[in-house]
């Protein structure tokens, strides 16, 4: 981020955090400069009071890329050693085959991180 701020004349970052991302001791604005001991930078989170369906019900109506983690049950993407498809979207077809909905279909946000250990 340093080489960032020396190189070039950005003075601002968008972040993609929301406010259901962060512990419950932290408190962001939507547009605030980063924490002292980081290269100063405007933050800029636009998406930082939207919801888990705002955030799919734009994706999906804008027809946005994203992971396709998401499309096979994954609510929250971790690390390797820490996610898992969320349980929640759990079903089991006619075939007795287990299979995920997508992301998109949970209904309860507060189990957005079901899939995380």
């Amino acid at each position: 981020m340093q080489k960032l701020k020396n190189e070039t004349k950005i003075s601002a970052i968008f972040m993609g955090t929301r406010s259901g991302d962060l512990p419950k001791h932290v408190v962001l604005n939507e547009c605030q400069m980063t924490d002292h001991d980081w290269p100063q930078f405007m933050r800029i989170s636009p998406l930082l009071k939207w919801s888990y369906s705002q955030i799919w019900s734009f994706i999906r109506d804008n027809h946005v890329l994203y992971c396709s983690l998401y499309d096979r049950g994954y609510t929250s993407v971790g690390s390797t050693r820490n996610t898992t498809p969320n349980p929640l979207l759990k079903f089991v077809a006619r075939n007795g085959e287990t299979y995920y909905m997508p992301a998109f279909m949970l209904t309860n946000e507060d189990k957005e991180r079901n899939g995380r250990t």
